[in-house]
């Protein structure tokens, strides 16, 4: 859910909205078809959102119809199933009681989209299976999205004509879109008019702080003349490298507002040793940093991720501010993990290459790999390891994991278990 709604308001409101629409409705009728529900309301993105749920429904119901008993990939049965699902889609005939609750779902994801569309398309991206976005379902996203299509149509863009792409990949793309195409994004007040037709709508209860009327009005089209065309006249995002839109999208993250400065005390008090008052640099989780030591000749072992590096300290350089440094991704904290060589005879034996990562992975490390990476899920590690024995490349391996794996689970990247499947990965590709 966006934080820039009241909660509560937002779905009070699609429930009125809902209600008195079927009311009005439902006065004259007892069923509802399909031709109905795609004027049933005057902002027809309700209405196509109403229609994508009937259609996930129609094939989830298709799903179920099959019978483990009877061969369904034979092409008569193909053809036959087809026509069927096909002649029952022309028959939509819903009940108000089936209807409204629906309809209120796809008022409050409508109004999601008008007023923060990141938020929307994020969740909608989020709750693709298996941490992946397919082809076909992002087809399917821009077919029912008429408000801000261009989203999507951007992502679509950006993936080449491959089948799928992982979610992260897919919310790099979401983000580079707003980035370079923010000022294409539909203006509210247009909505908020249809919606205060039926039920009127106060912007003020609804959201936790009104949105700035200083967004630029895009120009009027009709919602239905492209509302199952697959190319809907939306021009080509342009393609600029990932790294250069997720840099201005992280810029206004990184600046640190300064620090207001204490109202001194009238009353003096000496000085401790262990006073953090101090105006010195700030890091990034807002205490003052560590301790100053005294330097030793000795070089010190700083920590990166699992694995441990010599530096040596010297005192007569300046320290560089963390803002300045760049955030490693996960892919790259992954990769740093797998740079160290083996220095000892038995390193050296159980980093020899492996031709199946599942049979060179013992019981016991299985154990922590499920309860420490895959949060006790057995069927998620079994499958992960039978994908990853599938690939060609210790790069595929490392993307795999890093775009799907890693942040699905939120892995801890110094971990043990994540240096030593980094170190198998290394072992089957090698």
């Amino acid at each position: 859910m966006s934080n820039k709604f009241n909660a509560n308001a937002l779905t009070e409101y699609s429930k009125s909205y809902a209600r008195r629409t079927a009311n009005d409705f439902y006065q004259n009728h007892s069923t509802i078809n399909g031709q109905q529900i795609l004027s049933l309301t005057p902002v027809s993105q309700i209405n196509l959102l109403v229609i994508s749920s009937l259609s996930d429904k129609w094939q989830a119901d298709a799903e179920k119809f099959r019978s483990p008993y009877f061969d369904f990939t034979n092409a008569d049965v193909q053809e036959a199933l087809q026509a069927f699902m096909n002649t029952v889609s022309q028959h939509i005939c819903v009940r108000r009681e089936h209807l409204e609750p629906l309809l209120a779902d796809a008022i409050r994801r409508t109004i999601t989209l008008i007023f923060d569309p990141r938020a929307y398309f994020d969740d909608l991206l989020r709750g693709q299976p298996e941490f992946t976005l397919t082809a076909t379902a992002l087809k399917q996203i821009i077919r029912y999205t008429k408000i801000n299509q261009f989203i999507a149509t951007h992502i679509s863009q950006r993936m080449s004509g491959k089948p799928f792409i992982y979610v992260n990949q897919a919310l790099t793309y979401l983000d580079e879109a707003l980035t370079q195409r923010g000022h294409e994004l539909e203006h509210y007040d247009k909505f908020v008019a249809l919606f205060s037709e039926k039920v009127p709508m106060n912007i003020q209860a609804l959201l936790r702080s009104h949105v700035p009327d200083s967004i630029p009005s895009a120009p009027g089209r009709s919602f239905f003349d492209t509302a199952t065309e697959s190319g809907s006249g939306v021009p080509p995002a342009p393609l600029v490298p990932i790294e250069n839109a997720a840099s201005i999208v992280r810029a206004d993250e990184n600046t640190v507002p300064p620090a207001v400065a204490p109202v001194p005390d009238p009353t003096p008090k000496p000085m401790s040793i262990d006073d953090t008052t101090s105006g010195g640099p700030m890091f990034l989780d807002g205490d003052s940093g560590p301790e100053p030591v005294a330097p030793i000749s000795q070089p010190s072992q700083l920590q990166t991720g699992a694995i441990s590096q010599p530096t040596t300290t010297h005192t007569d350089q300046p320290i560089a501010s963390a803002s300045s440094e760049t955030t490693p991704t996960l892919n790259d904290t992954l990769r740093e993990t797998a740079q160290p060589e083996a220095t000892t005879v038995a390193e050296t034996f159980h980093r020899a290459p492996i031709e199946s990562i599942a049979r060179s992975i013992s019981l016991n490390q299985k154990f922590r790999f499920i309860n420490q990476l895959f949060n006790g899920n057995t069927g998620a590690y079994n499958q992960a390891i039978a994908e990853i024995d599938t690939l060609d490349s210790y790069g595929q391996a490392l993307d795999l994991i890093s775009y799907r794996y890693a942040s699905q689970y939120l892995w801890d990247m110094s971990s043990d278990e994540v240096s030593e499947l980094v170190e198998i990965l290394k072992r089957r590709f090698s």
